[in-house]
């Protein structure tokens, strides 16, 4: 059934526009692939002499010590970025410029590289994926201790309309001094929404939908993912925990075994359905934890995966409403009846 209406966001405020007519209008679907071969890629072992001394390493799921030898057994690796956005160093305090707020760009810029340079987490087994998740908590944890760790950005991308310029598997984590805009809109409308109706914002979503019933991709024990209804784009997929939870850092290797399977299933969905589709993946998480006395009990930690489906243009930007073309019960739909 056409959907032609304006969906309000429950958390930012956004306004989306849902206009599933549109998805008719016509289109090349051509798009440039990322192809790399291991003998020129930057991440095998015969190139990564050029990297710095690791500061994570894993190997078939147990940290391991790091004995110099790129060559030597290892499975998930984390490495400082070569190009960095931030580099480490003393955090200071913001600056006026004029009429203008600075802040030196201070923090961490890592990279988490897993080892078969052909294989990405559509491949990936639910221990593979595990395996990464816990290398994620486990910087996470030791980065919140800088001062300049303020907010920890922990985001994969996956082909080159998704920013990505190396084929071989990897992701990036990126600590700021600041919380990003959108993090703390996240933040105050899931407080006001906590403020006003008692129950928190995430968890009022998730109830919805498993009452709804049209938008799930798929649960688990403890995890759930759906198509939300106040989509930006198609096939936009969020995967929150069943229980109540503000920190992902928090979550325990239990917790992790589950969210591997779940996000396995979802990249797997979007793999076989769109055609190994280039998308962004990131989770969303409540800030470090600076003061005692504040406390996030109205968040929940999540993973948004984002499929680069282009739909902006010149609405968009001038009004900041998207037009998505994509109904989200359809979405979910299809990606349900996708056997992986």
């Amino acid at each position: 059934m056409a959907v032609n209406e304006f969906r309000k966001d429950l958390v930012s405020g956004e306004w989306v526009l849902i206009s599933s007519l549109r998805a008719r209008r016509p289109h090349d679907g051509k798009r440039e692939r990322l192809m790399q071969s291991k003998e020129e890629c930057v991440f095998e072992p015969e190139q990564m002499g050029a990297q710095e001394t690791p500061v994570h390493v894993y190997d078939n799921g147990k940290p391991i010590t790091w004995h110099g030898d790129w060559n030597g057994p290892w499975t998930t690796v984390v490495v400082p970025n070569k190009f960095p956005a931030l580099q480490h160093g003393i955090c200071g305090e913001p600056r006026q410029a004029g009429p203008y707020l600075t802040h030196a760009a201070n923090g961490f810029h890592e990279l988490v590289i897993t080892r078969d340079h052909d294989a990405h987490f559509a491949q990936f087994t639910d221990e593979q994926t595990r395996e990464v998740l816990q290398v994620y908590r486990g910087r996470y944890t030791e980065i919140s201790q800088d001062e300049c760790g303020d907010y920890i950005s922990i985001f994969h991308n996956h082909g080159r309309a998704a920013g990505a310029s190396i084929l071989h598997n990897h992701s990036q984590i990126i600590s700021t001094p600041i919380v990003p805009p959108e993090i703390v809109r996240s933040l105050q409308g899931s407080d006001d929404y906590m403020q006003q109706h008692g129950v928190p914002v995430h968890q009022a979503m998730i109830d919805w939908e498993l009452r709804e019933n049209k938008r799930i991709v798929y649960e688990n024990e403890q995890f759930i993912a759906f198509c939300p209804f106040v989509s930006k784009g198609g096939y936009e997929v969020r995967i929150f925990p069943k229980r109540q939870m503000p920190r992902f850092e928090l979550s325990d290797d239990a917790t992790l075994s589950q969210c591997a399977n779940m996000l396995n299933v979802v990249l797997r969905k979007l793999y076989a359905a769109l055609d190994d589709v280039d998308y962004n993946f990131y989770i969303h998480t409540a800030p470090v934890m600076r003061d005692p006395l504040i406390n996030y009990d109205f968040y929940h930690w999540h993973i948004e995966v984002v499929p680069r489906i282009p739909i902006a243009a010149g609405f968009e930007l001038s009004t900041a409403i998207y037009i998505n073309p994509f109904d989200p019960d359809d979405c979910a739909r299809h990606l349900r009846e996708t056997k992986v």
